[in-house]
């Protein structure tokens, strides 16, 4: 026997070994995969939360498979849809706010849906991403428990049809229950108040009678979906709020490290000690108050969606919060209005004993420790003045001209100050251009004429210092914020018309009229602002266009053009107030003296001009 003779053998023993130990030594195949069996009805994998799908082939605990029923929650504030595959909260829509004021979406049109299981909407037919939904179970050590846990269907108890109405005053109970294999058994009930925001979630596990750790989850695509592009107004990008000791840090999504697509489990941002926490969008909050503090763990999830014709990347947060088995948990989703979520507090204090401030889901940036002790004050007067004129357009101007009135000692002392260095600026010049002629003639500086001289310099620095002309003017500074941010963050604002064509005053001006008009009142405010006797420096006449003129035009063109409305009214008014307190102002203030005014000589009204000054007087004699 040749080699390839031996060689041809040996492949045919080979492979007779082979079948012979398949046929009757190889164990049996294993039992199907759900989700490969056609029309099983599992969701594809793809489709799972990262970290679930591949465990999921593992797992020996095939989901049950009861009849899938959705269950629509409608309460006069908002309406929602709970799916019993896996008892979660799957779509949610305000419909009102606390005033009983209808909601719409950010286009003005749709209904405001603020909570979806899907990445969120870009052009017609763009695809999204399924990210999961509110209220699934999580089980940090046992992936295969989580998995099962949120892909099984559950009995809906306390629902015979598949709409559950609760007026006003009402409560009603919506109960999901699943006796699972291994001994598992999980109850998942949602306690409704008709007439409010908040509602109650208990979830219970339990292993042979033995309750178990879990956590639930927030999110994840929570904020009003009819908008795809974030602004700084008031499309700001959403954030997740946790609050520890009282105080709430806002973390913004891409602070989070995303979780690969392909990784087994997520990347978390542990929040240790966390009291309550949520996921809010620029108006509204999704919040979670367990019974007791804890570690509540941060992670995120991309997704791709085309709007525009471009591709756009979102982040998506989701906050799973631990909690006890069949303890009551406090879930808020609504408005972010202060005043409400007050009441709310007040409330829950009331009934449950929590030392809980919900206003703290309002974020008012890093000027926020002077901007929130005004904002009780400006929050009443705003609604004082709707009140009495039942439109918030013209609450602005109210409020912006009290406001400005109330500030008008400030303004006047600011222009007296500047008056004060408008007059002795000449004074000024011809001191120094003496001490320079001393100086060029070798003149000791103790000499008696250096000495007078500066004396003197040093006397009229103290009665015109020009920062003292600047100080009123950073004591209004904090209050124009204040208002400005109040207005941004106020969802009283939201969709409010005012006059004809603006119709909604947290939307731009579609035609862009209030920037242009803005710019105009600018100009005029800063052209009326006092100005140096005598003729001008090239420089600083350069410098005084630029303000007049350049400035205004550059801030409504680059902050102004595209800002809501409402602030744009907000600030224009306190131009057009402005310009009226600086004509006043200037009526009341003696006259600059004249170019031909001889140096020192005094002017007009008495100012001083060093030796035997008199107290400036700023109305004319």
């Amino acid at each position: 026997m040749n080699e390839r003779s031996r060689v041809a053998l040996a492949f045919a023993l080979s492979l007779a070994v082979m079948l012979v130990w398949q046929y009757y030594f190889a164990p049996p195949p294993p039992p199907g995969n759900p989700a490969s069996t056609p029309g099983g009805g599992a969701t594809p994998v793809a489709d799972l939360p990262a970290g679930t799908a591949s465990l999921s082939s593992q797992a020996g605990m095939a989901p049950t498979d009861a009849p899938a029923r959705d269950i629509t929650v409608e309460t006069p504030l908002w309406r929602a849809t709970f799916s019993n595959r896996g008892g979660v909260l799957t779509r949610f829509i305000l419909k009102a706010l606390p005033n009983g004021r209808t909601l719409r979406a950010g286009d003005g049109k749709s209904e405001l849906e603020v909570l979806t299981t899907t990445s969120r909407r870009g052009d017609p037919g763009a695809t999204t991403t399924e990210l999961g939904a509110a209220f699934e179970l999580r089980l940090p050590d046992n992936a295969e428990l989580t998995d099962y846990l949120n892909r099984s269907r559950y009995q809906v108890e306390g629902v015979a049809e598949d709409t559950l109405t609760v007026t006003d005053g009402q409560t009603a109970t919506l109960a999901f229950t699943l006796t699972g294999e291994r001994g598992y058994r999980v109850a998942k009930r949602y306690v409704i108040r008709g007439g409010r925001y908040d509602f109650d979630f208990v979830a219970e596990l339990t292993k042979d009678g033995a309750p178990q750790p879990l956590a639930f989850r927030v999110g994840p695509n929570f904020g009003d979906q009819a908008f795809a592009e974030y602004d700084g107004y008031t499309h700001t990008p959403p954030q997740a709020v946790t609050v520890v000791g009282g105080n709430a840090v806002f973390t913004s999504f891409s602070s989070i490290t995303a979780t690969p697509p392909d990784a087994e489990k997520p990347v978390y941002l542990a929040k240790p000690n966390t009291a309550w926490c949520a996921l809010t969008d620029h108006y509204f909050a999704f919040a979670a108050i367990p019974p007791a503090p804890g570690v509540v763990q941060l992670s995120r999830r991309d997704a791709t969606t085309r709007f525009q014709g471009r591709d756009i990347k979102r982040e998506y947060a989701f906050l799973d919060v631990p909690t006890s088995s069949g303890a009551n948990n406090i879930i808020y989703i609504g408005p972010k209005d202060r005043t409400y979520l007050a009441s709310v507090s007040r409330l829950l204090k009331t009934e449950r004993g929590l030392d809980i401030d919900l206003r703290e889901l309002n974020d008012y940036g890093w000027l926020a420790f002077f901007v929130r002790p005004l904002i009780p004050a400006l929050d009443w007067l705003l609604r004082f003045f709707y009140a009495q004129t039942q439109n918030y357009g013209w609450a602005i101007v109210l409020l912006t001209f009290v406001v400005n009135m109330l500030l008008f000692p400030l303004r006047w002392k600011t222009a007296v100050s500047f008056r004060k260095v408008a007059v002795h600026a000449p004074r000024h010049k011809e001191l120094a251009e003496r001490l320079k002629r001393l100086q060029e003639q070798k003149v000791r500086m103790d000499d008696p004429r250096m000495l007078e001289l500066q004396r003197e310099q040093l006397q009229l620095m103290k009665d015109s210092l020009p920062i003292m002309g600047c100080l009123p003017l950073l004591l209004q500074l904090p209050i124009f914020v204040a208002i400005y941010v109040y207005l941004q963050l106020s969802i009283d604002l939201r969709q409010a018309p005012f006059i004809g064509w603006l119709t909604d005053l947290s939307a731009p001006d579609p035609w862009h009229i209030l920037p242009v008009v803005l710019c105009v009142t600018q100009i005029g405010q800063s052209y009326l602002m006092p100005q140096p006797p005598g003729p001008e420096d090239p420089a600083v006449a350069m410098q005084r266009k630029i303000i007049v003129w350049v400035m205004p035009i550059v801030f409504a063109a680059l902050f102004f053009w595209s800002a809501p409305s409402g602030l744009v009214v907000y600030w224009m008014a306190g131009n057009i107030v402005g310009i009226t307190q600086q004509l006043i102002i200037n009526r009341m203030l003696p006259p600059l003296p004249t170019a031909e005014t001889p140096a020192g000589a005094a002017p007009t009204g008495g100012a001083a001009d060093g030796k035997g000054k008199k107290k400036f007087n700023p109305r004319p004699a």
